[in-house]
């Protein structure tokens, strides 16, 4: 399956901070009278969820204590960390193909705040979830916030956690060897993917991510009319908060028809019937439509036994009126304005 989302750890896998971790985390173990550990015993040792190792090594310490302590420590020492080789080019990479890249990963907020605002990677990000605690969880969170297919989703991490993450929430588990965990580490838990470096994952990227940006999508969509002649019309931030109609793309081994159905059904809540072919329309890059996109739109007219409509999360309203009104009154989109205008001339 092609990969159309991508979710970065921070540390060790886009930023070089492995130094000032290490350093803001002896300074916690001096801090509670504990040997501190030299870089091999670190890079051995940790693990996270973080929360359970300092319970293995400084059980007497409290968790809010030990995060104002480790946050004191590590201000001071994060103002030189650096992106590691090959991170931009591959934030770039997606920025030009209009992939979605989500930050997850255990940094405190406030931190990534200031180092992805000095690095300048912020606005890369069509989301970030920083302080996770348990990645699990919160990978979750992540893909239901934002309707994500866990199969075109790559986990990239540098850490066992990461890898149990991907698996445990069926994303695609890609390891790097630039961070905290070894090879010897990372290799029984088995990613699907293993890099030395982010350049690997750009090669891989380029040659494996979604097609769809290369080829038209197939999508069906449908002027849907009520008994009393009034169509339905919906509005989404998709197409810039512009009026539409609902519809979505084909899925692998789904006719057309069985394609509208399912759309109409999932976006409006209604069943259709005396569905009708009128037009398919070539949509190249519409500058309405939040991302670049080249689409083949089938559009259709339909007939709905009700008008109680529910909306699911890609729309933001509807309303009910006659298709001479909607083009007069609604700022339609320009598929839709075709579509309304075809049908009125048939």
């Amino acid at each position: 399956m092609a990969i159309k989302n991508l979710v970065f750890d921070w540390s060790g896998t886009l930023a070089d901070d492995f130094n000032p971790v290490l350093k803001a985390t002896n300074e916690i173990f001096s801090h509670y009278g504990a040997p501190t550990m030299s870089a091999e015993e670190f890079r051995e040792k940790f693990f996270l969820p973080f929360p359970q190792f300092y319970e293995k090594y400084l059980p007497q310490a409290a968790l809010p204590e030990l995060d104002f302590q480790y946050h004191r420590a590590f201000a001071t020492l994060q103002s030189h960390i650096p992106l590691l080789d090959g991170a931009r080019e591959v934030l770039e990479f997606a920025r030009a193909r209009s992939m979605p890249c989500f930050l997850l990963s255990s940094i405190h907020p406030e931190h990534w705040k200031a180092q992805s605002r000095q690095l300048g990677v912020a606005d890369y990000f069509t989301g970030s979830y920083p302080g996770a605690m348990d990645k699990r969880t919160v990978m979750r969170q992540l893909l239901t916030e934002n309707n994500l297919n866990p199969r075109e989703t790559l986990y990239i991490g540098d850490m066992v956690h990461d890898i149990e993450t991907a698996h445990a929430t069926g994303v695609i588990a890609c390891a790097v060897l630039t961070g905290y965990d070894s090879l010897e580490k990372l290799k029984p838990h088995a990613p699907d993917l293993l890099f030395r470096n982010l350049r690997g994952v750009l090669a891989y990227l380029k040659e494996h991510a979604d097609e769809s940006f290369d080829f038209p999508l197939a999508t069906v969509g449908a002027l849907i009319f009520r008994a009393n002649g009034d169509a339905l019309m919906i509005r989404t931030h998709k197409w810039s908060n512009l009026w539409g109609i609902p519809g979505g793309k084909i899925k692998r081994g789904e006719t057309a028809l069985d394609a509208l159905k399912r759309e109409i059904l999932e976006e409006t809540g209604l069943c259709i019937h005396s569905i009708r072919h009128v037009l398919t329309q070539d949509c190249i890059d519409p500058p309405e439509f939040y991302k670049p996109a080249h689409f083949l739109l089938m559009n259709y007219t339909a007939q709905s036994d009700s008008d109680s409509v529910t909306l699911n999360e890609e729309a933001c309203d509807h309303c009910w009126l006659p298709p001479q009104e909607a083009q007069k009154n609604l700022p339609l989109n320009t598929p839709t304005r075709t579509l309304i205008e075809h049908v009125l001339k048939c």
